[in-house]
C-alpha cells in the first residue's frame, strides 16, 4: 500500500471520524495541558519535542523550559501545539505552560530517549513477577529511567487525552510495576549511552493487534472494512459502560474466589472426606484438558502414603509450577496459597504428618484456561530437607469441578476493534518519541496469513499518526511454546522486517514451554536494545542478533545455507550435533537431516532423500534450537520454500 493511496484514506475516514470523536477539546473552559506532561517526564532529545493542551479559543499560551521561551494561540476548538527547539540529553528541568492567568509548572523534566512500549499480556509482564525478581528490584536504583504507564480505558472512538497516568521514576519502591521487557530494555540503553530514558507503557493483556489499528487504516483491510462500518462508523455502543458491565462481573467473580466456602464445608480439604465418586487424571492436571476450561474453581485430591520415619520432621511439599491460583492442603489443615503463575512449595508441620494414609488437598483456580497443576517439565514430590524421606506425587490426582460456585466472566471490550488506538495511541499524539517496542501475537497466533496485513499496517499507521517519520519498530518474535504451530506465525511476524526501520528479536529459546507467559523478561528487553544499538543507535562494532538465514544452494545429496550476522563464528550452543534441521525431496515430505557448520554457513543432509530440493530449520512451535552465533544469539525458524 502506498502512502498516497494511505493518505488518501486517512483524509476521507477523519472527515467521518470528526463527526464521531466525543471527547472534543474545544468544550473545555480553562488551560489544560495533555495529561502526558507530568512531574519526571522524559523529553526526547534532538527533535522539535511537541507540547500541546486546550484553553479558550484565541487565548495566548506561553511555554517555558531551560531558559528557552514559546508562545502559540489557541485555535477556534481550543486547541494549542508547540514544537520546542531540539535539546541535548540534560536536566532536571521544569517545563512550565501558562495562559489567561493560570500556570502549570512540571519538575525534574529531563531530556533523553523516549520509547513507546505496546503489546499484549508478555509486554504487560512486570518486573514484580519476573526470574530472580528480589534481585532485580533490589538493583533498581536508576533515577533517570522513567515510566508512564497509560491507565485501562475502552472507547469505540478516539480520546484527545489520557484519563489519568503519571511519570514515575525508576527506583527499588517503583519498579515493580513497570513493564519488565521495557525495563531491561531501558536499563541496557541508560547503562550504554549514559541518557536518561523515558517509557511510554501503552500495553493491555489479552488484546488483538486489529484493536490498536486506528479505523481508517483498518478500513483499508478488505476482512475489516465492513466491521469497521458497522461497529465504529454506524454503531451508537458505549463501549466503556458496556466494559464496566464487564469489570462488575469479574469483581463478582472475584469476590466468589475470596470468600467461597462450598468446598471446606463439604471437608473436601480433609483426610476424611469421600472422594470415590470424582474423577481421575494422571499427573501434571490440566483443567482444560478435563472439560474444565475458562474460568474454574475446582478440587484435586492425592492420597499418599507415609513410613513411619517420615513422619518425624516438617516436610517439604513441592507441587511444581500452578496456574493461576491454588489454596494448598495437608490432612485438612493449609499450608499455603499463592496466586499467580509459578511454582509452589510448602512447609508441611511435623504435627500434621501421620503414618500411613495422608491426603493432599488443593483448591484450583484455573483462569482463562490456562489454569494447570503442574506440567510436563514439574516433578513434584513430598521430601524432607536433607532428603532422606522423597515420595513422587505423580501419577492418578482426583478432581471435581462441580463444588465450587460457577464463576461469572464479564465481556471486555479491549479487544473490540480500534479500541486500543482509541484509547492508549490516539491520546499521546503526536508525543516525541524515538520509537516504538512491540510484543504481541499470542492473540492473533491461529491466523498467520491475517497478520501479515495487520502487523505492518499497524506500523504505518503508527508512523503516520506521530508525524516523526519512518519511526523505528522493534518487536519480539514470539518464544517457544509447547502445542500449536507458531513457526508459521513466527514466519508471519518476519515479514514485517521487509518495512524500512523495522527490527526483530528473536526469543525462541527463552520461552517456557509449558507457560504462554515466561518469567525470562530479561533477555528479551536486552535482545531490543541490541537490535536498537544497530538499527537506531547506528553502532557498527559487534554483533546485534543471531544468525539469519541468507540463501541456498544445492551440492549434490546436501543443502548449503548462508547466513547473515554470523558474528565471530557459528556454533553448537551445547556442544552437540546441529539439531532442528530438516531436507524435503521431489515429494515435499520433511525428514529430520543433519547438520554440520562449514565456515559461516551449514551444510544439511539427509542418507535417506538423495535429491533434497529445500530444508527449513525450527520448524516446530517448541524447538530445541542450538544453532547460535559464538555472541550466544539464536537462529530462529526459517525454510528455504514455502509449499
Amino acid at each position: 500500500m502506498t502512502y498516497k493511496r494511505i493518505s488518501s484514506v486517512l483524509f476521507f475516514s477523519m472527515m467521518l471520524l470528526s463527526m464521531l470523536c466525543q471527547h472534543a477539546s474545544g468544550q473545555e473552559s480553562s488551560m489544560r495541558v495533555a495529561r502526558i506532561f507530568s512531574d519526571n517526564m522524559v523529553l526526547q532529545q534532538g527533535i522539535y519535542a511537541p507540547v500541546w493542551g486546550w484553553a479558550p479559543p484565541g487565548v495566548q499560551v506561553r511555554i517555558g523550559i531551560g531558559g528557552k521561551e514559546y508562545t502559540t494561540v489557541a485555535d477556534k476548538t481550543g486547541k494549542w501545539l508547540v514544537r520546542m527547539e531540539p535539546m541535548q540529553v540534560g536536566g532536571p528541568y521544569t517545563l512550565s505552560v501558562s495562559c489567561d492567568g493560570h500556570k502549570k509548572e512540571y519538575g525534574n523534566v529531563m531530556v533523553g530517549e523516549v520509547w513507546l512500549a505496546s503489546g499484549q499480556s508478555n509486554m504487560n509482564y512486570r518486573v514484580g513477577a519476573v526470574l530472580s525478581a528480589g534481585e532485580v528490584i533490589k538493583d533498581a536504583n536508576y533515577p533517570d529511567i522513567r515510566e508512564f504507564c497509560t491507565p485501562e480505558v475502552v472507547s469505540r472512538t478516539p480520546h484527545d487525552d489520557l484519563t489519568g497516568g503519571e511519570w514515575k521514576v525508576c527506583t527499588p519502591e517503583t519498579v515493580k510495576g513497570f513493564s519488565a521487557v521495557a525495563y531491561f530494555f531501558a536499563r541496557a540503553l541508560h547503562l550504554d549511552k549514559k541518557v536518561p530514558v523515558g517509557i511510554i507503557h501503552t500495553s493491555w493483556s489479552g488484546t488483538i493487534c486489529e484493536a490498536w489499528i486506528s479505523a481508517e487504516m483498518l478500513y483499508t483491510i478488505p476482512a475489516f472494512k465492513n466491521r469497521v462500518i458497522e461497529e465504529v462508523y454506524k454503531s451508537d455502543e458505549d463501549w466503556a459502560a458496556l466494559h464496566q458491565l464487564g469489570v462488575e462481573k469479574d469483581k463478582e467473580r472475584e469476590n466468589i474466589v475470596q470468600t467461597t466456602q462450598a468446598g471446606l464445608k463439604q471437608g473436601a480439604h480433609k483426610l476424611s472426606f469421600n472422594d470415590k465418586s470424582w474423577k481421575e487424571e494422571a499427573y501434571p492436571v490440566y483443567p482444560p484438558r478435563v472439560g474444565l476450561g475458562g474460568y474454574q474453581l475446582l478440587w484435586l485430591r492425592k492420597e499418599i502414603t507415609l513410613p513411619k520415619e517420615a513422619t518425624g520432621e516438617d516436610l517439604i511439599l513441592h507441587l511444581g509450577k500452578v496456574m493461576t491460583g491454588d489454596v494448598t492442603y495437608f490432612n485438612g489443615v493449609e499450608v499455603g496459597r499463592e496466586r499467580w503463575d509459578g511454582v509452589r512449595s510448602y512447609r508441611v508441620p511435623a504435627r500434621l504428618l501421620r503414618k500411613g494414609k495422608n491426603v493432599i488437598a488443593v483448591r484450583l483456580l484455573s483462569e482463562w484456561g490456562n489454569g494447570r497443576l503442574g506440567d510436563e517439565a514439574s516433578d513434584p514430590y513430598l521430601h524432607s530437607a536433607d532428603n532422606r524421606v522423597r515420595i513422587s506425587l505423580k501419577g492418578q490426582w482426583k478432581y471435581n469441578g462441580e463444588i465450587e460456585p460457577k464463576l461469572p466472566v464479564g465481556r471486555g471490550y479491549s479487544n473490540n476493534v480500534t479500541c486500543m488506538y482509541n484509547t492508549k495511541i490516539s491520546p499521546l499524539l503526536p508525543y516525541g518519541i524515538r520509537g516504538f517496542l512491540w510484543y504481541q501475537g499470542e492473540g492473533n497466533s491461529g491466523q498467520p496469513e491475517l497478520y501479515k496485513q495487520l502487523q505492518p499496517t499497524m506500523i504505518t499507521d503508527w508512523r503516520i499518526r506521530f508525524e516523526q517519520g519512518y519511526l523505528p519498530f522493534l518487536f519480539v518474535q514470539l518464544p517457544n511454546i509447547s502445542g500449536g504451530s507458531c513457526q508459521y506465525f513466527r514466519e508471519a511476524q518476519a515479514e514485517s522486517l521487509e518495512l524500512p526501520n523495522v527490527g526483530m528479536a528473536v526469543s525462541i529459546d527463552v520461552g517456557d514451554p509449558y507457560d504462554i507467559h515466561p518469567n525470562n523478561k530479561k533477555p528479551v528487553g536486552e535482545r531490543l536494545y541490541l537490535r536498537a544499538k544497530e538499527l537506531v543507535y547506528k553502532d557498527s562494532v559487534g554483533v546485534f542478533q543471531g544468525p539469519v538465514y541468507d540463501s541456498y544452494q544445492i551440492e549434490g545429496n546436501k543443502i548449503r545455507l548462508k547466513f547473515r550476522s554470523t558474528g565471530s563464528g557459528l556454533m553448537s550452543k551445547d556442544g552437540k550435533e546441529l539439531r532442528t534441521f530438516e531436507v524435503a525431496g521431489e515429494d515435499h515430505k520433511y525428514v529430520p537431516a543433519k547438520a554440520i557448520i562449514d565456515g559461516d554457513d551449514v551444510l544439511v543432509w539427509s542418507d535417506t532423500v538423495l535429491k533434497p530440493l529445500s530444508a527449513r530449520h525450527a520448524w516446530d512451535s517448541n524447538p530445541a534450537v542450538n544453532l547460535y552465533n559464538k555472541e550466544g544469539l539464536p537462529a530462529t525458524s526459517f525454510r528455504t520454500h514455502k509449499e
